[in-house]
C-alpha cells in the first residue's frame, strides 16, 4: 500500500486547522490566523512519524498529551492556567467529535486504511469526503454545545452580592451569567454588572451626577467631573459588545471588596480583585436579580 506524504500532510493540516479554529471559538479565546496556521502545520507533521519506526515512542500517551499541550500553546499562547486547561479540554472534545465523524464516513464508505503505531490512516480519502466529515462534525458540535449550554442555564445560580466602599455596604441579588466574559482591560480583573439604582446609595455625588440624565457617561465627562476626586483612581471604562451594540462602554469602579454568598449556603467568598460595572437600565424585567456575575467568580 502506497502512502503519499503530501496527502497525509494536507489532510491533517486541514483537519487540525478547523479543529483549532473551533477550539478558539467555543472556548471564547481569540488568536491570529498565523498562529493557527503554524500550529496546524506543525501538528500535521506529527503524522509523519509513521515513516520513522525508531520514533515509535512519540505515540505513547504521555507524548501525545505533551504534543497536544504544545499545539495549544503555539495556537493560542494562553497566559493563564485556567485558559490553558479550558482550551485543552475543548480541543479534546472537538477532536473526539471529529474523529467519530471521520470513522462514521469511513464505515459507510469503501475507503482503505491502515493502523500504524496506534494511529489510523485513511489512504484514499478525497478532499470532498474530508469536507463532508468536517461538516458533519461541525453540525454535531454546534448541536451538542448548544444543548449543554441550555442545560447549564436552565438552573439559574443566584447569589447574594455585598459591595463595600469606604466602609459602606450595599446588598443585591446577582445571577451567574455564563455569557459574561467581561474583564477590566487594565487589570484583567473579572467584571460584575450591577444596576445603577441598586448601588446609587454607596456612590458619591460626583458619580451620581454622571448618571443623572440616565445617559451613558463618556470618558471626557468622567475625567472633567472627577479630576479632583479620590474616585478618579477607582474608575474604569469597560468595553463590551452585545446584541445591537458594538464597541459599547460601561463605566466601572474598583470596590474595596465584594462578598458573594449562595442563597442556599452559609459560606461567604470575599473577592478583592474585581471591578463593578454600572448599568443604568434593568437587568431583569421580573426583578429576579440586579447584578450579573462573572462565571469565574464561582
Amino acid at each position: 500500500m502506497v502512502i503519499y506524504a503530501e496527502y497525509v500532510f494536507l489532510e491533517n493540516f486541514i483537519m487540525n486547522f478547523i479543529i483549532l479554529s473551533l477550539t478558539g471559538r467555543f472556548a471564547k479565546y481569540s488568536t491570529s490566523k498565523v498562529k493557527l496556521t503554524i500550529a496546524a502545520a506543525i501538528s500535521a507533521l506529527y503524522a509523519f512519524i509513521i515513516f520513522f519506526p525508531s520514533l515509535r515512542f512519540l505515540f505513547s500517551i504521555v507524548m501525545k498529551l505533551a504534543c497536544s499541550m504544545i499545539i495549544i500553546i503555539l495556537a493560542f499562547t494562553p497566559d493563564k492556567f485556567k485558559d490553558f486547561f479550558r482550551l485543552l479540554g475543548v480541543f479534546y472534545l472537538i477532536t473526539l467529535v471529529f474523529g467519530g465523524a471521520g470513522f462514521a464516513i469511513f464505515y459507510f464508505s469503501n475507503f482503505n486504511g491502515i493502523i500504524s503505531n496506534g494511529v489510523f490512516y485513511i489512504t484514499d480519502i478525497s478532499m470532498k469526503n474530508i469536507f463532508i466529515a468536517c461538516g458533519v462534525a461541525y453540525i454535531l458540535i454546534n448541536f451538542c454545545w448548544g444543548y449543554i449550554q441550555k442545560q447549564i442555564t436552565k438552573e439559574k445560580i443566584f447569589m447574594k452580592v455585598k459591595i463595600e466602599i469606604n466602609g459602606t455596604v450595599t446588598e443585591v441579588t446577582g445571577m451567574v451569567d455564563t455569557g459574561n466574559s467581561l474583564v477590566d482591560p487594565i487589570s484583567q480583573y473579572p467584571v460584575i454588572i450591577v444596576e445603577y439604582d441598586a448601588i446609587v446609595e454607596i456612590l458619591p455625588e460626583e458619580i451620581q451626577s454622571l448618571f443623572s440624565d440616565k445617559g451613558i457617561p463618556n470618558l471626557a465627562d468622567m475625567t472633567l467631573i472627577l479630576s479632583n476626586s479620590k474616585w478618579m483612581t477607582r474608575m474604569r471604562m469597560i468595553p463590551y459588545n452585545a446584541l445591537g451594540t458594538d464597541h459599547g462602554m460601561l463605566v466601572g469602579f474598583k470596590p474595596d471588596g465584594v462578598y458573594l454568598e449562595k442563597e442556599e449556603a452559609s459560606d461567604i467568598k470575599n473577592v478583592k480583585n474585581i471591578v463593578v460595572a454600572i448599568y443604568n437600565r434593568k437587568l431583569s424585567k421580573a426583578g429576579e436579580y440586579r447584578a450579573l456575575l462573572h462565571p469565574d467568580l464561582v
